[in-house]
């Protein structure tokens, strides 16, 4: 039976793109779910904040990665591998805003 209130996380496998490797590593991250009104919210207050801090709003844990999940840890991804932000924003967008479909 569909539900009305939607869980308040949800996973999504998310390829960080590397320098000179040809595929993305894959790893699960587990975001919080935003309604409607949160997604709009969310996205017009994020102008002026660092990528580490407006997707440690979102994300509350990952697997696939050698160091347990923390805000600190989430810093230090996005440091060293530069596209990591926009792979972690991408996907986010993608699993909440479009709809799933299979051909």
């Amino acid at each position: 039976m569909f539900k009305l209130q939607p869980a308040p996380t949800f996973k999504a496998k998310v390829g960080i793109s590397i320098a000179g490797q040809a595929r993305p590593n894959e790893i699960e991250v587990e975001y919080r779910y935003l309604t409607k009104e949160a997604i709009k919210t969310y996205f017009d207050n994020l102008q002026g904040k660092a990528d580490a801090d407006a997707l440690a709003e979102i994300v509350v844990g990952w697997s696939g990665v050698e160091e347990a999940y923390s805000p600190e840890a989430l810093s230090l991804l996005i440091d060293n591998y530069p596209a990591a932000a926009s792979d972690l924003f991408d996907a986010f967008r993608r699993e909440l805003l479009e709809a799933k479909r299979k051909n």
